[in-house]
C-alpha cells in the first residue's frame, strides 16, 4: 500500500475558539492510483492534502507512505498547487529545477528536469519565462518541477480552478497522458465532478465539516480514456451518483456563506 490514513483529526483555533476541520478520516491508497477528492467548500479537502504534504500538522491520527510514518515536508512529495507559483525572474528550465537546486542537486537533476519538460509538452520553451507562457503552459511547468522531484506521490490542489473551460479540458486529458507514463500516485482535489471521475481510479467523498470520509466511489471507466468518454450514459451516471452524495451539503454550504456575509454587513 502506497499510502496508509487511518483516524485523521485536524482543529484549528480562530477567535479563541476551537474549529474542526477534518475528523477521523482513514483510507489507503494503492501504488500507481489516481484518486480524486470532491465534496462541498470548506469540508476540509485542502487540509487533508496539507497534513499529507507535511504543510499542516495533524491534530490526531496516523500518515504512512510507503510503511513510514510522515512528518514534515520532504521531496517524497510533490505539491501542485491551484496557482502556478512560478518565479517570474526565472526560465522554465529553471523554475523546473527549484526543488534539486535546494536540495544541492541541481547538476544531477537537469536531464530529469528536461524530460518532464518534455513529458509534459513544453520542450523548446526552457528558455521562456512566465509572462511569455498561457495559463495552461505554466500549470504544466508547475506540473513538471513536482515531477522532477521524483515523489513518490503527487499532491494537486484544484490545480486547473483558474483556467478556463476549454483549456481545463484540454489539462485533463494531457494530464492523464502524463500519469499512465510517470506512474505516480495521485491524489487531485477538485470541486468538478465530472473532472474527478474523467481523472480517477476512485473518488473520495468528504461530508460538509467536520470533513468526514462519506463515500469511496469505484471508477470502472477503461482507460486509456478521452474526452468522448464524458459523452457516455456509464460517465454520467457516476457524475450524478456523486452529485447525490453531496447536493444537500453543497446547497447549506452556500446558504451559510450567505447568511455570514449577511450578518458581516450588519
Amino acid at each position: 500500500m502506497k499510502l496508509d490514513v487511518e483516524g485523521l483529526t485536524k482543529s484549528f483555533t480562530k477567535n479563541g475558539e476551537e474549529l474542526l476541520a477534518l475528523s477521523d478520516v482513514s483510507c489507503e491508497v494503492k501504488d500507481g492510483e489516481f484518486i480524486s477528492i470532491v465534496g462541498a467548500s470548506g469540508c476540509g479537502k485542502t487540509t487533508f492534502l496539507r497534513m499529507i504534504s507535511g504543510l499542516v500538522a495533524p491534530s490526531g491520527g496516523s500518515i504512512n507512505l510507503s510503511g513510514v510514518p510522515l512528518g514534515g515536508p520532504g521531496p517524497d512529495r510533490g505539491f501542485v498547487f491551484q496557482h502556478d507559483s512560478l518565479l517570474p525572474w526565472r526560465n522554465v528550465l529553471d523554475n523546473v529545477l527549484i526543488g534539486p537546486e535546494i536540495n544541492g542537486r541541481r547538476v544531477q537533476a537537469r536531464e530529469a528536469a528536461q524530460a518532464n519538460i518534455r513529458l509534459v509538452g513544453l520542450e523548446g520553451f526552457e528558455k521562456h519565462f512566465p509572462h511569455e507562457l498561457s495559463g495552461g503552459m505554466r500549470q504544466r511547468v508547475n506540473l513538471a518541477r513536482a515531477l522532477t522531484l521524483d515523489p513518490e506521490i503527487l499532491l494537486m490542489d484544484e490545480p486547473f480552478a483558474a483556467l478556463d473551460s476549454q483549456t481545463r479540458e484540454v489539462m485533463q486529458s494531457e494530464l492523464l497522458n502524463v500519469w499512465e507514463l510517470a506512474k505516480k500516485t495521485v491524489l487531485f482535489v477538485t470541486h468538478q465532478i465530472d473532472e474527478a471521475v474523467f481523472l480517477s481510479d476512485r473518488v473520495f467523498v468528504f461530508t460538509v465539516r467536520p470533513g468526514r470520509m462519506k463515500e469511496i466511489v469505484e471508477i470502472d471507466l477503461p482507460r486509456p480514456r478521452d474526452l468522448s468518454i464524458k459523452r457516455t450514459p456509464e460517465f454520467a451516471a457516476l457524475v450524478d451518483r456523486i452529485w447525490s452524495l453531496i447536493e444537500h451539503e453543497v446547497r447549506q454550504s452556500i446558504d451559510d456563506e450567505i447568511a455570514q456575509s449577511l450578518q458581516e454587513e450588519k
